[in-house]
C-alpha cells in the first residue's frame, strides 16, 4: 500500500493504537522513518498475526506499508461465519484515514512466491505430505479447514 502524505505521524498513530498493540518500534534516520508493528489477536480456535513495516520518505511524501498475516491452527468461529481477518481491518482503517485526510493512495495485494500450495480461500499456503492427499486430489486447508483442489504442478 503506498500512501501520499507528508508526514507519517497520524499513519503510525493509527497503527500503533489499533494494530501494533503487541510491539511497535519506530526509527527516524535522516529523510526516513521507518516503523515495525505486529499485533496477535486470537480466535476460538486459532490466531492471526499480523507484521506490518512502514517507511516514509519525507522528500517524496510518500509512505509505503506493507501487511502481512499469518494464521494457524484449527478455523476459528471467526473464520467459519466469514469475518474479515485483521489483515483486512488494517487495511481498511489506513484506506479510510487516507481519504479522510484527502491523501492518494493505492493498494495492490502482494504477490508472495511461496512452496507451498495456495488455498483458494484464504490464500494461506502450505506443504502436504502425500497421505493427506486425497484419491481425487483435494486436501483440506491447515488454515481456514475448507476442502479444496490441488493444481496438477503442486
Amino acid at each position: 500500500m503506498i500512501i501520499r502524505c507528508p508526514d507519517a505521524e497520524e499513519v503510525i498513530r493509527l497503527l500503533k493504537e489499533k494494530h501494533g498493540a503487541d510491539y511497535s518500534r519506530i526509527w527516524r534516520i535522516h529523510e526516513h522513518t521507518i516503523g515495525v508493528f505486529t499485533f496477535e489477536w486470537t480466535g476460538v480456535f486459532a490466531g492471526h498475526v499480523n507484521l506490518i513495516t512502514l517507511d516514509h520518505d519525507k522528500n517524496l511524501k510518500k509512505c509505503e506499508v506493507t501487511i502481512l498475516g499469518a494464521g494457524g491452527g484449527l478455523p476459528s468461529l471467526d473464520s467459519v461465519v466469514g469475518s474479515d481477518d485483521p489483515g483486512k481491518r488494517a487495511v481498511k482503517d489506513l484506506a479510510n484515514l487516507a481519504n479522510e485526510r484527502g491523501w492518494e493512495i493505492s493498494i495492490e495485494k502482494a504477490k508472495i512466491k511461496s512452496r507451498g500450495t495456495q488455498c483458494p480461500n484464504c490464500g494461506s499456503a502450505y506443504v502436504y505430505p502425500k497421505e493427506k492427499i486425497k484419491a481425487d486430489g483435494s486436501v483440506i486447508c491447515q488454515n481456514c479447514g475448507k476442502q479444496f483442489m490441488m493444481m496438477k504442478n503442486d
